[in-house]
């Protein structure tokens, strides 16, 4: 038996130029490697929503609180 996890490839159209920017900001040479983290946090992000918990961020000081708000994280299932 094959526990290889079952993978599938996704195929999306960004804007060249945006997509190169978060590449540039993030380190990144690869369009899959920036998927795969965006996927990562997505994932992170919809397992604390369900858990009933908000995505903030706020400045170093802990002030200037920023909500994330995203239909796909509050319409949840």
């Amino acid at each position: 038996m094959d526990n290889t996890p079952k993978k599938t490839e996704i195929r999306v159209a960004i804007d060249s130029d945006f997509l190169k920017k978060l590449e540039d900001r993030l380190g990144v040479s690869r369009s899959t490697d920036l998927a795969r983290a965006a996927l990562s946090l997505l994932d992170w992000a919809s397992a604390e929503s369900t858990e009933g918990r908000l995505i903030l961020s706020t400045d170093n000081e802990g002030k200037n609180v920023h909500q994330l708000v995203m239909p796909e994280l509050t319409n949840r299932k």
